[in-house]
């Protein structure tokens, strides 16, 4: 008998974890992979003296390097911007040409599927 109930406790735990995936995926696309969910966009210009401005953007739904690519990429498709992601501390940073709002930085990483805390610019 105590042998079924932990049994029903892994099953029940694993359904839950497949539930919650699917639903990731369902809301904002990849996060294991796969299709065009994750296209590699890179920054032709990697000179950090090229880009006078900055902005730290806190992106706390990154879980996985598909999530790193998929927000610096949707950052880099950006004119004049160069981002790199420390998925560590869940965070974007966005070196930047001229200044853009952070309304727009905003909505592009929304556009990705993640949503965005705190945005501070140097």
């Amino acid at each position: 008998m105590p042998g079924n109930i932990v049994v029903g406790i892994l099953v029940l735990a694993a359904v839950v974890f497949a539930l919650r995936s699917m639903k990731k995926r369902a809301e904002s696309g990849c996060c294991g992979g796969g299709g065009d969910c994750c296209r590699v966009v890179k920054a032709e210009d990697t000179d950090p003296s090229h880009y006078p401005y900055s902005a730290v953007m806190e992106v706390p739904d990154m879980h996985c390097g598909n999530c790193r690519t998929r927000v610096e990429s949707a950052l880099n498709s950006l004119p004049g911007v160069w981002a790199s992601v420390d998925l560590g501390k869940k965070e974007a940073l966005v070196r930047m040409k001229e200044v853009l709002t952070e309304d727009r930085l905003r909505e592009t990483v929304k556009k990705a599927g993640y949503g965005v805390g705190r945005v501070e610019f140097r």
